[in-house]
């Protein structure tokens, strides 16, 4: 397990989209075709680095390949299992969502923040996401909606919210190209803008190799170990 480096109490649900299937990372293709296991090794490395943060009271995945569920509960997560596998992201965070809202997955405190974050942040860390969540906190006890954009600026890793109360419908995933932007008209704050390996999602070879010059979890560096870094990028 990753070393602990946050602290204080654990009060978040975090869902936590798993994708598989021939379209999921359909731009790191080639680089999958050497590495038939990476993208696994990526969702269980970010998973594990957000069970692993004392901020965070529970992580339930969305996931539709029961086998890759099975490995995601055994690291302790919470499984919601997609009802229409190939609906689409936003699809599957909704009923991720719902069943947060409706009590159909094991819950933390009931009326506690949530936070959306994609299961393609290889590089995270525990410190990382209690930064970012200590940072979403304060807007959220403001009456607002948090999200931390990718790298690029363009995207976002992690949308913070809350499902009940007054502010309960500003939780509005709209994550895809231009989803930074869309958050934003939305309401939602930018946090998060300094911790760089929480930003790092990894959608193409090139980003995936600044994954790895950042520090990847031990399984995606695992799986990476026999890749040269040139064929990462290529």
């Amino acid at each position: 397990m990753l070393e602990d480096t946050c602290g204080g109490g654990a009060t978040w649900r975090l869902l936590m989209p798993v994708r598989g299937g021939p379209s999921a990372k359909s731009r790191l293709a080639e680089v999958v075709r050497r590495v038939p296991g990476l993208p696994e090794a990526v969702a269980l490395d970010s998973v594990e680095a957000a069970l692993a943060c004392p901020r965070v009271a529970s992580v339930h995945v969305v996931c539709a390949d029961v086998g890759r569920g099975d490995r995601l509960a055994a690291l302790g997560a919470q499984v919601v299992r997609e009802s229409a596998p190939g609906s689409g992201l936003l699809a599957a965070l909704e009923e991720g969502l719902a069943a947060l809202r409706g009590g159909g997955a094991a819950q933390g405190p009931g009326d506690g923040p949530v936070a959306v974050l994609l299961a393609d942040v290889p590089s995270l860390r525990p410190g990382d996401l209690a930064a970012a969540l200590d940072e979403a906190a304060a807007v959220l006890a403001a009456g607002g909606t948090a999200a931390v954009p990718d790298a690029e600026g363009t995207g976002t890793v992690l949308l913070a919210g809350r499902l009940h109360g007054p502010a309960a419908g500003l939780l509005r995933p709209r994550f895809g190209p231009g989803s930074a932007l869309a958050h934003r008209r939305d309401g939602a704050v930018p946090v998060g803008l300094g911790l760089a390996r929480l930003r790092r999602d990894v959608d193409t070879p090139a980003e995936l190799e600044e994954a790895r010059a950042l520090g990847t979890g031990p399984r995606t560096a695992g799986a990476l170990r026999g890749l040269p870094r040139r064929e990462a990028c290529a």
